[in-house]
């Protein structure tokens, strides 16, 4: 008996969508992504791949240090005495009229594990 090759697929899985507002002409961080383990060393940094991008504001990926929030129960939760690097999300909205905007991420953490994310964005 000889046995056809198999192939795999995924099937597709809606895209969650993120609301956000912002006054034109303004930045905003609109994400901010780490993984440490308890004793507050990074795991490893996350990607933040654009997909589809910003009609009309500028979307920007970059590391740099903030303060974690995680909840009190968290064992993390004494991390968030202490700057940790990560990786940021911002977004620039261009000035001018009030108008509405999209943009579309892949978000990959230090294990590999990959989600998208549409971001909608309310200028006004």
């Amino acid at each position: 008996m000889c046995l056809a090759p198999t192939s795999a697929f995924a099937w597709p899985r809606p895209i969650p969508t993120v609301e956000k507002v912002i006054k034109p002409g303004q930045s905003q961080k609109f994400g901010w992504f780490l993984s440490v383990d308890p004793t507050c060393r990074p795991i490893g940094p996350w990607t933040v791949n654009l997909i589809e991008p910003s009609g009309k504001g500028q979307v920007i990926v970059e590391q740099g240090p903030g303060y974690p929030s995680f909840p009190p129960m968290n064992p993390r939760s004494a991390c968030n005495k202490h700057t940790i690097s990560a990786t940021r999300l911002i977004y620039s909205a261009p000035p001018g009229p009030a108008d509405d905007d999209q943009f579309v991420i892949e978000i990959v953490d230090p294990l590999g594990n990959a989600k998208q994310v549409r971001y909608h964005v309310g200028l006004h």
